[in-house]
């Protein structure tokens, strides 16, 4: 029997689909369980726009309050079941189950009973003996509220999540993991306004102010310093000046402006910059192509004026005249065409509502910007390397950055990937950190195309915990 779990994980726009397509698949008479949270699957049922959509002969089983009998088999079942020795030690709380008590009530939601479970009972391979024991949880010195009882299951549960186990050993320790997921529940309450959503296209956000942009012109700065050592002398400095006002000068403009403007504008401006999930030919955009021949044109008639002034007299013969003069044009011709044609090509973005997961959006966006990186520096390569030879190809790697951080997020998500683990806010794999606390540790959630921590007041609580 298939049990679908999560359609309340899907994209909101794809969750009418998917209950369509388990009506196309599956036959009549098919048994199925699909679990989700009601007020998104109510939401699937009736969607904004179309159809209202009904899961065929299905019949809706809500769950309700938990009461204290079932709390108790759960939490002992969790333990190893009835009679073992970890299951015994609940033995003073289930008592307290359905009392009133602070407990009692802590532990009356789905929520409260994950998180003392996680907390109190032992893996295989852990003994009992080894954790913190479930009647502390009694104690109504310490524990006078329910609210003061699940502050404390909020501040237990990351590293009761992150303990070392034997056979499955984890890249991070619990001291790590405190401190990353601390950062990024202040990153979204404090940065973005208290939303739940954290998408890794906006991280740069929890840098400081312009480091970002600082550090991504230093990064094409070294770059352009190590191709203008390799390219020295007349030639190879006429060619790079040709190559910036072809091929380049388009991209690195509206790449200074994106980067002024997410360094100056507020946070919810910041937001319109998204992932894409490859690029498009625009035919519409022609005038560019015509623009960049006109450009290179004159550039290379400015070049051939400015050989003839340089070697005046009967130094240079009219054959190497002739030469330079159609080398000149030549160039500027192909390089003005490569910059038409590398501004014709746009990124598209990646359609966020439709995404599957976070991996895959950052997949394609990487994919975008090593395209365009490989384009972009192998034109200006090719191009160079004409007239200067292989010392002339290192002029790509400028050129290549620029054109993929013009049209993807990945590069600014690697720098500032890179920062914030050198600061010691993130792990260096920080991906793999987030699919781990999302498929291993049940701290994490994943919706879409962004990942949410399990509930709202456990990002809160990180948010507004002391460091």
């Amino acid at each position: 029997m298939p049990v679908l779990d999560g359609l309340d994980e899907l994209p909101q726009a794809t969750r009418a689909l998917a209950l369509q397509a388990v009506n196309q698949v599956l036959p009549a008479g098919q048994p199925l369980v699909l679990s989700s949270r009601t007020a998104e699957y109510r939401n699937a049922l009736t969607p904004e726009a179309g159809a209202t959509v009904l899961l065929n002969g299905a019949a809706g089983i809500r769950l309700l309050p938990l009461d204290a009998g079932k709390s108790a088999v759960y939490l002992e079942r969790d333990a190893g079941g009835s009679g073992t020795q970890a299951a015994a030690r609940w033995s003073r709380v289930i008592a307290s189950l359905g009392t009133g008590t602070p407990v009692s009530q802590a532990l009356s939601t789905p929520l409260g009973l994950f998180l003392a479970r996680t907390i109190y009972n032992p893996r295989p391979d852990e003994h009992p003996a080894d954790l913190a024991h479930p009647d502390e949880l009694l104690d109504q010195a310490r524990f006078l509220t329910r609210e003061a009882i699940v502050a404390h299951l909020f501040a237990a549960f990351i590293p009761a999540a992150y303990r070392p186990h034997p056979h499955h050993p984890t890249r991070w320790s619990a001291q790590q993991a405190q401190r990353t997921l601390t950062f990024l529940a202040r990153h979204l309450q404090h940065t973005l306004d208290g939303t739940p959503n954290l998408a890794w296209w906006q991280l740069s956000k929890a840098l400081p102010k312009y480091g970002l942009s600082l550090t991504l012109g230093l990064v094409v700065g070294l770059a352009f310093m190590l191709a203008y050592v390799c390219t020295s002398g007349l030639i190879g400095l006429v060619m790079a000046g040709f190559l910036m006002s072809g091929l380049v000068t388009v991209r690195l403009v509206r790449f200074v402006l994106s980067a002024a403007g997410r360094s100056t504008t507020s946070s919810a401006k910041a937001k319109d910059k998204i992932p894409s999930s490859g690029i498009r030919w625009n035919w519409k955009k022609k005038s560019w192509l015509a623009g960049g021949l006109v450009g290179g044109l004159l550039g290379g008639v400015a070049f051939v004026f400015r050989f003839w002034f340089e070697h005046p007299g009967p130094r240079v013969g009219l054959e190497d005249r002739v030469i330079w003069t159609l080398l000149g044009v030549i160039f500027g011709v192909m390089i003005g065409l490569a910059g038409g044609l590398m501004y014709m090509i746009r990124p598209v973005h990646a359609d966020l509502d439709k995404a599957v997961g976070p991996g895959a959006v950052l997949a394609r966006d990487r994919r975008t910007f090593l395209f365009l990186a490989l384009i972009g520096g192998l034109g200006s390569m090719l191009t160079l390397g004409l007239g200067r030879g292989p010392a002339g190809l290192t002029v790509g790697l400028p050129y290549g950055l620029i054109s993929g951080l013009g049209g993807s997020v990945w590069g600014e998500f690697l720098v500032t990937r890179i920062g914030l683990a050198v600061l010691g806010r993130v792990p260096w794999r920080l991906m793999s950190f987030l699919a781990d606390a999302h498929e291993r540790r049940g701290v994490l959630r994943q919706v879409g195309a962004v990942y949410q921590f399990r509930h709202l007041d456990l990002q809160r609580h990180l948010a507004g915990r002391q460091s």
